[in-house]
């Protein structure tokens, strides 16, 4: 039976960071695929039956789609390390994927649609698969709204730091992955908005270089 682990991905995905992270810490090898971040897909969509996005998980003839869903398998293949035992970890990725997504999201398109930075296939292929305008200048208002929203979230990545160490819950886990997308995401595109955001969070950015 083929175990290889096949990623269907490109780098700047966040979502491909989290489980990029979790293979890390499970010491996992995998090969990537690397597919456009806009449509057509051609060699994506066929094989997850229409699915867009990524990632992508692919392991002989079973396709996974959605981060959950992949780090759930990860974790039902590979139960050693554990790293998401519990449900905590579910909530925590729900509050990583939806409440600290969006500032991030507003943060790096305010800024790199204010400098031209954004290209016009990206913003029609973005507002196809949201429903929704993709108005880098309603970002750009939103901004002071948005920083104190990331900030929030950076708290409590902090508060738990300061309560159990090193990591969200004392050891390496799924819930650290699903934290440090949003920070990855941000640092890696806006560094500099990034390094102001957290400049008041010594714990929260030693915990990164981890």
């Amino acid at each position: 039976m083929n175990h290889e682990i096949i990623l269907h991905q490109y780098w700047q995905s966040p979502f491909t960071e989290k489980v990029r992270v979790v293979l890390g810490m499970k010491g996992l090898p995998w090969r990537s695929v690397e597919q456009p971040s806009i449509m057509p897909k051609p060699e994506l969509t066929p094989l997850t039956g229409g699915y867009r996005r990524i990632p992508v998980m692919q392991i002989g003839a079973d396709i996974y789609c959605d981060s959950q869903v992949i780090l759930a398998e990860l974790e039902r293949r590979h139960p050693g390390p554990a790293l998401a035992a519990g449900g905590l970890h579910t909530a925590v990725g729900l509050w990583a994927d939806q409440i600290f997504f969006g500032p991030s999201v507003t943060l790096i398109f305010a800024e790199m649609g204010g400098r031209g930075a954004v290209d016009e296939a990206f913003k029609k292929d973005r507002e196809a698969l949201s429903g929704r305008p993709f108005d880098p200048a309603a970002m750009q208002a939103a901004v002071p709204i948005m920083r104190e929203q990331w900030r929030a979230c950076c708290s409590f990545i902090e508060d738990q730091l300061a309560h159990h160490g090193e990591f969200m819950l004392g050891k390496p886990s799924v819930s650290d992955a699903h934290a440090y997308m949003n920070v990855w995401f941000v640092a890696k595109f806006v560094p500099d908005t990034a390094e102001q955001l957290l400049a008041e969070f010594p714990r929260l950015r030693a915990w990164m270089s981890r």
